[in-house]
Order: C-alpha cells, then structure tokens, then sequence
C-alpha cells in the first residue's frame, strides 16, 4: 500500500487540488493518506471532504489526519509539503518595506529583498520536517511546493539526506500559453527551459510534429504591444535573443531595472482575499455535504491539467514507469554545463524505473547564465544565513541583490524585516 503524506494541507488551493488528483488517479486506489496541519479548522474541513471525495469516487483511500507530522510520517513513501507562515500578511510586509526602502522591488516573493526575507522564514521549518523525514522515512520522496522552492530546495539537499523534487507549473503554463497563442495542439509544443525557479529560460521551443523553431512566431503573434505579463519576457527576449519561460512578475524579481517595464505594484492581496471568500464557502459546502462534489472528480485539477500533478509523479514512480515533465527542481547534475554543479536548478525532469533525474540542455547563453550563476549565489548566502540566523550573511544577499542599490538602506530594511517576522525568526534573536 503507497502512503501519502500531505504537510500543510489545509492550504485552501494546495489542499483542494491534491484530494482532486488523489482521487483521479487510478494507481492510488486503496492508498493510504495522511493529511497533517497546525490549523485545527483548515485540517477538520480538508479531512471532511477527502471523506466526501473518498465516499464519492470509490477508491477506498485510508484516511488520516493529524495536527502532528511526527506521527504520520513513519514509512512513508511520499511526502507532500506545501506550508507557509501567515503568508499574506508577511508577504505584504515584505513588499512594503522593499519599497519603503528604494528598492524597485516588483513582487518580493522569491528574488530580490523579499524574496530574502521569505527565505529566513520558510528554510528553517521545511528543513525541521526534512530531518524528520531523514529520520522516520529515510526512503520517502519528497515533492515540494513550498516558496521560495529554489532556496527551500537547496536547503533541503544541503542540510538533509531527503530526497527531494520542487515542482513548479511555471513552465507548465508557458506551454498553455504557446498554444494558445500559435492555436496549435499543447502536446505539439515541445519546450526545453533551464535555470533556477522563476528565472527559467528557453533552451528550445519546437512543434514535436515538424520541429519548426516555434520562438520567431511567438515573438511576431506577441507583437509591438505584449500583454501585461509578457512584456519584460519579450524585451529580454529581444536584447538577449533568449525566451524566460515564466511571465513578466516572476522573471522581473531576479532583474534590478525590471520595474522600468512592468511597474512596482506586486500581488494583488485583494483579488485573492475576494477569491478566498467564495473558495471557503464552497469547501465548507463539500466538507459538510451541502454542495455534491461530483464535479470535484469530473474535471482535472489545474496541475493535471497542466500535466505537472504530484500524483501523476507518484503514479509513475510506483508503476516504474517511463514519465516526462516540463519541470523539476532539483541539483545540478552536469544537466546545465555552465551552471555550479552543486547548485539546485530547474530543468525538465524524467521518472524512469522509479527513480528521477533531470535532462540535459546543455549551455545557456553567456549573459544568461551570467545572470542566473548571480542569483545561484545569492541563494547560497540566504540559505546559509537562514540556517545560522547569520546577519552578516543575510546582508551580503542583499549588498549582492541587482535590486538593492544602497548598503544603507539594505541594512535599514534587513533591520526591519527581522523585527517585523521577529517571531518567525528565532534563529536571528536567540
């Protein structure tokens, strides 16, 4: 019997959309599942509707939930991560003190001074669960969702003995969007992407069918004018004569002049709390049995769709099967030739004989990598600063940032963001 091991479940988007998956997947039938959360509503409300989804679709899955992952995580084959601390009020926070401070900062997530900050928070407790993975499931396989998912997954590999994947729909998306834009079929888009999470660049965008090089239609249907998302990609595009794959807001965090093109606004906080209100409703309907949740098991999850669903993942690994994936974050094997060999990248990904690998790409171009090999050092110094709660480390990420421009006010905002998350940073007050 595969266990499952969900961590942060109670995530509404995260945790509505692998009960969907787990219960469309034929090899997961008679499974065992843990779900495991701190919250004690979101937890009682997820296991409500895995009971209902498990009622429902007839796969007779072994639930379990748990506020304690110490106890569900004894010989798990899989574990499942998705946690976050307070994440839109930190979040928020973050942009506002980048900005406070001068710095051109576009969404303060996974790059530039944000992106450090939500480092510090998020490293120390996905590796207290990777040790305890090490400890209770030395053989489990780790599938991560947890941002920022490059830093977090080098904390892992550095740190720990799990075994671990990031997984990210960036690239996923990139693919849709191609499709759609050419209007040809998304299995004819073959898209080959390197670098780390976020920052990834085209190696190759071809059409499987005639291996047409499908990048100089791309950049004619995008025209004079691109849309919202893809303008900085199509000026990058246009000076470096390379694609990023991942839209304008999350390649704009790794570029110091990138707000010149796409702004300083960041994310919308209230689009996603309006969202968030309808998406508690429905989920309190499913878990109570007002609302049927038929249509839950009738239509792919937006990962599955995508083609980067966990479970998919989890289905090929124990079937030993041979599986192909846009994305996977994971160390440097040789898979990019001009990237550190000890660092963690993102490349398309392979599960064959039930072990993962990435595949190879090759170089990328010198400016590119250029780039890339920067944030690839800054992340060393955010991880290893979150590690040992080291403040001279934490501002050497920044002093090196393309989007901090002043020791001064890197200094003032690094002060800042510790005494504004002091209690999510012990590491940095004891």
């Amino acid at each position: 019997m595969t266990k499952i091991v969900a961590i942060g479940v109670g995530s509404l988007v995260f945790g509505v959309e692998l009960l969907r998956d787990v219960y469309q997947t034929e090899e997961l039938r008679g499974a065992e599942l843990w779900l495991v959360d701190l919250d004690p509503e979101a937890l009682r409300r997820m296991g409500g509707l895995a009971v209902r989804l498990n009622e429902a679709s007839g796969w007779d899955v072994t639930l379990r939930t748990t506020p304690e992952r110490t106890e569900a995580l004894a010989g798990a084959d899989f574990v499942v991560t998705s946690i976050a601390r307070d994440r839109d009020n930190t979040w928020k926070k973050d942009h506002e003190l980048a900005l406070k401070h001068g710095f051109p900062s576009v969404l303060s997530e996974n790059g530039g001074p944000g992106g450090l900050s939500h480092t510090l928070r998020s490293v120390p407790p996905m590796l207290d669960i990777a040790k305890d993975v090490d400890r209770l499931a030395p053989g489990a396989l780790m599938l991560n969702y947890t941002n920022p998912e490059n830093r977090v997954c080098l904390a892992i590999h550095r740190y720990t003995k799990t075994r671990a994947i990031g997984l990210c729909h960036g690239v996923a998306e990139t693919i849709e969007f191609v499709s759609e834009l050419l209007d040809i079929p998304r299995g004819d888009v073959d898209l080959r992407a390197a670098g780390v999470n976020h920052f990834v660049w085209t190696t190759s965008l071809t059409d499987r069918r005639s291996g047409d090089d499908l990048l100089p239609a791309v950049r004619e249907r995008l025209g004079d004018d691109p849309p919202r998302k893809w303008r900085l990609c199509a000026m990058l595009y246009d000076r470096f004569g390379v694609f990023p794959t991942t839209g304008d807001d999350h390649v704009g965090e790794y570029i110091g002049w990138a707000a010149e093109v796409i702004g300083t606004k960041g994310y919308d906080f209230d689009a996603y709390a309006r969202d968030r209100v309808l998406a508690n409703q429905n989920l309190d309907a499913w878990a109570a049995g007002t609302k049927p949740v038929d249509s839950l098991l009738r239509q792919p999850s937006r990962e599955a769709r995508l083609g980067h669903s966990c479970t998919e993942i989890i289905a090929a690994t124990v079937g030993r099967g041979t599986m192909r994936r846009p994305s996977f974050i994971i160390p440097n094997r040789g898979y990019v030739e001009n990237l550190p060999a000890d660092a963690v990248i993102e490349v398309p990904g392979i599960i064959e004989e039930g072990a993962y690998r990435g595949m190879d790409v090759g170089r990328l171009s010198t400016p590119v990598a250029a780039m890339v090999q920067q944030e690839i050092a800054i992340q060393e110094l955010a991880v290893e600063a979150a590690v040992t709660g080291s403040r001279s480390l934490a501002l050497q990420a920044l002093l090196i940032d393309p989007c901090v421009h002043s020791a001064k006010a890197a200094t003032a905002f690094l002060d800042d963001v510790l005494q504004a998350h002091r209690s999510h940073l012990p590491a940095f007050w004891s």
